[in-house]
C-alpha cells in the first residue's frame, strides 16, 4: 500500500487523498468516520479531504441518511489524473513553442553584438602574464614590437627565441627596446644576448615607460604600475585593439629613434 500511495501522490494526490482513496478502494463504501479510522487521516480533516476528491471525480457521495462515500473505479480515477498531467504538458509545449519562436531571433541576433570590453583582458598574476605572453608570441605573423622594464618576466626565453627563428625565417621581424637598469640584471643580460644571437633587433633606452608586447600590430600586452602607490606591483592587461596598437607603436618608434644599439 506504500508503495501504491507514492505513486499516487506522484500522479498529483496529496498524501491524505491517497490514504483516503486506497481505504475506499478495498470497499465499496464507508462513512466519514469509518475512513478517517481506516486510512488513518485525522477525523477534523476527512471531510476536508473527501470533498477534494469528489471534485476531481474520484470519490462519490451516495445518497442517504448517513452521507457514505465509494471510490470511483481505478481505471477512470487515474484516467482523471492523467488527463490533467496532459493539460499541464499541453500548455507546457505551447509555453515552450512560444518561447522558442520569441527567444531564437533574439538570440542569433546576440550572436553579432560584442560586449564593450570583450577585447580587455586583466591578467591576475605573473603566471597568466607569461602564458599569455607565450601565446600571442607563438601565434604572431609578422612582427614583434616589445619593451623590456624591471621587474624581469622570466620563463619566456626559449619560447622566445623560438619565435625569433621561426619569425625571420619567415621575413618578420622582433625589436625589443631595453631599459638600461636591466644591463645590471644578469639573468637578464644573458637573455639578450641570446635573443640577439637568434636574431632580436635590440635597442637600449635610458628609461622605458612600461613593460609592453604590441603583436601584428593589432595585440598589445602591457603592465601599468600603480602611479598612486609608486609599488613595483603591477597590472598586467591584453589587449586586442588595432588602434590602440598603431598608437603605442608610434612611441615605440619614438624611443627606438632616441635608443643605443646593445653592444
Amino acid at each position: 500500500m506504500d508503495g501504491w500511495r507514492r505513486e499516487l501522490t506522484d500522479l498529483g494526490l496529496t498524501g491524505y487523498e491517497a490514504r483516503v482513496y486506497l481505504a475506499l478502494v478495498n470497499r465499496s463504501r464507508y462513512t466519514a468516520a469509518q475512513i478517517a479510522r481506516e486510512s488513518g487521516v485525522p477525523r477534523q480533516r476527512v471531510y476536508d479531504v473527501l470533498s477534494g476528491l469528489t471534485e476531481r471525480g474520484l470519490v462519490r457521495a451516495l445518497p442517504g441518511q448517513v452521507a457514505r462515500f465509494t471510490a470511483v473505479d481505478p481505471a477512470s480515477a487515474i484516467e482523471r489524473l492523467m488527463a490533467t498531467h496532459r493539460a499541464t504538458f499541453s500548455h507546457l509545449e505551447q509555453t515552450t513553442a512560444r518561447l522558442v519562436e520569441a527567444l531564437v531571433p533574439a538570440w542569433s541576433q546576440g550572436r553579432d553584438e560584442t560586449d564593450p570590453l570583450d577585447y580587455v583582458e586583466v591578467l591576475r598574476d605573473r603566471e597568466m602574464l607569461s602564458e599569455r605572453i607565450e601565446e600571442i608570441q607563438a601565434e604572431a605573423e609578422r612582427e614583434i614590437l616589445a619593451m623590456a622594464k624591471l621587474p624581469y618576466l622570466t620563463g619566456t626565453s626559449e619560447s622566445g627565441i623560438a619565435t625569433i627563428h621561426r619569425l625571420n625565417e619567415a621575413g618578420g621581424s622582433v625589436r625589443c627596446l631595453y631599459e638600461r637598469d636591466t644591463m645590471d640584471h644578469g639573468e637578464m643580460l644573458a637573455d639578450i644576448r641570446r635573443y640577439a644571437a637568434a636574431g632580436e633587433h635590440a635597442r637600449i633606452a635610458a628609461s622605458v615607460p612600461m613593460r609592453m608586447w604590441i603583436v601584428d600590430g593589432s595585440r598589445v600586452v602591457m603592465s601599468l604600475r600603480d602611479p598612486v602607490a609608486e609599488s613595483a606591483s603591477t597590472t598586467n592587461v591584453f589587449i586586442e585593439h588595432p588602434a590602440l596598437a598603431q598608437c603605442l607603436a608610434y612611441a615605440f618608434e619614438a624611443i627606438w629613434d632616441g635608443a643605443e644599439p646593445v653592444t
